[in-house]
């Protein structure tokens, strides 16, 4: 899928994705998780504001950008359930018996 991106350029001419447009809506990119090049485009896996994450594509010849994948937020971790134990009375009680 083709999308509009704002990319700046770093100190070698390589190219940075900083924000883009999908659904109409700007996102900008937090981070660049990972970058890797083929033979014939440079990937970029993004994050944006809500925790999702998405892989963006050069093509560097015509400077054509694709969403190539989409990867929902990270689901936070729930604390590990603690076993459940048997009661026994209170000491406090047993004294107040006698």
């Amino acid at each position: 899928m083709k999308i509009c991106v704002h990319s700046n350029r770093g100190p070698r001419g390589e190219e940075t994705p900083c924000a883009f447009y999908l659904g109409g809506r700007r996102l900008p990119v937090l981070a660049v998780l990972a970058r890797w090049n083929d033979a014939t485009h440079a990937f970029f896996e993004v994050m944006v504001d809500d925790g999702r994450r998405f892989v963006l594509s050069l093509q560097p010849g015509t400077r054509s950008w694709e969403l190539a994948a989409v990867f929902g937020a990270a689901a936070p971790k729930k604390p590990a359930a603690k076993p459940v134990t048997p009661s026994t009375p209170r000491k406090f009680f047993s004294l107040l018996t006698k």
